[in-house]
């Protein structure tokens, strides 16, 4: 069972404590899960990836970055955790899937028949979900804004939820009857995006607060002291796929795709608005 979580935060050097605040609240830490962990300097984006048995502390000692995304998942025998660890990297895009698909090989072999040939050898691994991200990749680059740091996070979460939509339509022409199920998280550094269908996504709102257990601050906090004031200013936006307690959290609709600019404005695609 792969799972992820994501975050998009207005405080960068504070991305720490935000992942910190959330870390009790999602179910991340599987001790024979192979983790990895995507982030940004600048515009330049960073991976790191452990092997299972690695200390968990890593996985949520992220580099001070606008957005992350963390991944565990497990690995099948004979994967190079190199090729085939998410979050998937290309240029400045991160990308992660979590979920099933079954006959993914066949699946897999089907989707590459539509990724142009330039992507198709960027392609590493082994698993489908590479693929899945080539494909949306390709749907980027289709209206000539892969690239694009003028790209609106509407536009591409759209692209994301008709890459969704797509991969379940051919994953149900070659396994036959039956849903797969696919939560995807993409990020270009300026923007967080997020789609399902047939799998739990949800998402939360944190908003600033002078406490922070990581930085030892207590309630009580002035906001002459600068280190409280950055953290009552703070706010964030986090995605995941396995929240503890899925009350606290919103439920992204079935089909549907969230996006969060740099501004931390977040906008909701319903499934009915997926073109």
């Amino acid at each position: 069972m792969s799972r992820f979580v994501a975050l998009m935060t207005s405080e960068p050097f504070l991305v720490r404590c935000e992942l910190h605040r959330i870390k009790a609240d999602v179910s991340l830490d599987v001790p024979d899960q192979a983790v990895g962990v995507g982030a940004y300097e600048d515009t330049t984006a960073l991976l790191r990836r452990y092997g299972p048995g690695a200390p968990r502390a890593d996985l949520w000692d992220a580099p001070e970055s606008d957005a992350v995304v963390l991944m565990a998942q497990s690995l099948s025998v004979g994967q190079p955790l190199e090729d085939n660890m998410q979050p998937f990297r290309f240029r400045q895009w991160l990308f992660a899937h979590a979920g099933h698909i079954e006959r993914s090989d066949n699946v897999r072999i089907a989707l590459m028949e539509m990724v142009p040939d330039y992507l198709q050898r960027a392609v590493r691994g082994s698993t489908v979900s590479e693929v899945m991200f080539a494909l949306f990749l390709k749907a980027l680059r289709d209206i000539g804004r892969m690239e694009d740091p003028g790209l609106e996070a509407s536009v591409a979460a759209q692209l994301l939820a008709q890459t969704a939509r797509t991969v379940d339509q051919v994953a149900g022409e070659v396994s036959g009857p039956g849903k797969s199920q696919l939560a995807y998280v993409a990020s270009n550094g300026r923007m967080l995006l997020a789609a399902g269908r047939g799998h739990g996504l949800y998402y939360r709102l944190l908003e600033g607060e002078g406490t922070c257990e990581r930085c030892g601050l207590n309630p009580g906090g002035k906001d002459s002291e600068p280190l409280v004031r950055d953290h009552r200013r703070r706010r964030s936006v986090v995605v995941a796929t396995n929240p503890v307690k899925t009350q606290a959290w919103m439920p992204l609709a079935d089909g549907g795709a969230l996006s969060v600019d740099r501004k931390l404005n977040l906008n909701v695609l319903a499934p009915t608005d997926v073109r």
